[in-house]
């Protein structure tokens, strides 16, 4: 009788743990990874991918002017001078443009 009654647990514990297993959910189980490993040898089983779009055309923009302004602006030279704090000062270009509103 106790052989019977151990046989017969074990199966009953047993068929729990396969119930159970049955009862978990596959998603976690069945997950796959997208890494791989191996050489791409031989012909290839399906198309080329294409682009589904055609490229954009490329766009030129208008080239930008040296110094657009407006009103029109003289270039001035302006000497070298000595500032406030005696450093020397190099020459350079400034646009001397007129009064606003003329």
């Amino acid at each position: 009788m106790r052989r019977i009654g151990r046989q017969l647990m074990l199966g009953v514990i047993a068929t729990l743990i396969v119930v159970s297993l049955l009862l978990i959910p596959a998603n976690p189980v069945l997950a796959r990874s997208s890494v791989f490993f191996g050489l791409n040898v031989g012909v290839p089983l399906g198309p080329y991918p294409v682009y589904p779009y055609p490229y954009a055309a490329p766009v030129y923009y208008p080239p930008v002017p040296v110094y657009g302004v407006y009103p029109p602006c003289a270039r001035v030279w302006v000497p070298g001078y000595y500032d406030a704090y005696g450093n020397w000062v190099f020459g350079y270009y400034r646009y001397e443009c007129g009064p606003p509103g003329y």
